[in-house]
């Protein structure tokens, strides 16, 4: 018998009704068992609640049997677990090559279709940018570390949906050898990018990233998200994305929601090499989803 059969009790049942709490639902992989678990809101710098990209061991539910959907909405059958072994199954998945956290349901409309947010919300303005900047530190920092150990001077890092700029400004400042590009499919954004960031070396352009996108070395993938798009579309615009990298180069996807496309099935596909899918701020015990796939040299 393991040591989580000694720390687990009954069985239980979470329901979560049809909605938008649905994309709050995921499940681990810790590489020798799947954990059924729940996002949760935990209180920021200024000690207000809100919802983070940024997993924690107390988010799990415990082991998963069985999810089941209905006109009721999700039930997710699991195995009661102790703090222990909860932080156990963090520590696994940190250290399992298939460690993994996925989000099998999009939020819903009441009309049970995806729900999306409206071309409107992509108006840029000084609350938004700070809005869609905020939580984006360890994504930033992580992605620092990744590409500097990868990437060669000269090397062309391309954000096809930059969003603010915040994100690709601040690789260029901290891989100066690089060349960066950032492009969206909102005149606003790019608008507000430009102007904040006047003084960076990122050339920001307005662009469709379905139609438009340059061969790179580097490609940072964070729009193929829970609310930003269909899982649909997003499956077609990883599939399209990843044929712009070099070969050699890497694809790095995230975001502040649940990342749609079912990344590794993907990466088979396309013959692309899953390195890793999630990540963590050193030297704390949590998950955040971080793909990063290479196309091979040949």
């Amino acid at each position: 018998m393991n040591e989580l059969a000694h720390t687990c009790g009954s069985w239980q049942r979470h329901l979560e009704p049809l909605g938008f709490g649905l994309t709050q639902l995921f499940i681990l992989n810790t590489g020798s068992r799947h954990w059924a678990g729940r996002i949760k809101p935990l209180p920021d710098e200024q000690g207000q609640r809100r919802l983070s990209s940024i997993l924690h061991p107390s988010m799990l539910l415990g082991p998963l049997a069985a999810h089941h959907w209905s006109n009721e909405g999700v039930a997710l059958f699991y195995q009661a677990a102790t703090p222990d072994a909860k932080h156990l199954a963090f520590v696994e998945a940190q250290q399992h090559a298939q460690g993994e956290v996925y989000f099998p349901y999009p939020s819903l409309r009441p009309s049970r279709e995806e729900f999306v947010c409206p071309p409107s919300f992509w108006e840029c303005n000084d609350e938004r940018a700070t809005q869609l900047n905020r939580d984006e530190a360890h994504f930033r920092e992580h992605c620092v570390a990744v590409l500097r150990e990868r990437l060669k001077p000269g090397a062309l890092i391309h954000d096809p949906a930059c969003s603010t700029g915040e994100l690709i400004a601040h690789l260029a400042k901290a891989l100066p050898n690089c060349l960066c590009l950032g492009s969206d499919l909102s005149a606003s954004m790019i608008a507000h990018a430009s102007k904040r960031f006047a003084d960076s070396p990122v050339r920001f352009r307005h662009a469709d990233a379905a139609h438009e996108s340059p061969a790179c070395d580097a490609l940072i993938l964070r729009f193929l998200n829970a609310e930003v798009v269909t899982r649909r579309d997003a499956d077609t615009l990883l599939r399209t994305l990843l044929s712009s990298l070099k070969p050699g180069g890497i694809a790095l996807i995230f975001g502040h929601t649940p990342v749609l496309p079912a990344v590794p099935w993907a990466a088979q596909q396309l013959g692309i090499t899953l390195e890793s899918s999630i990540a963590a701020r050193p030297g704390k015990l949590e998950l955040f989803q971080f793909y990063l796939l290479a196309r091979p040299n040949t």
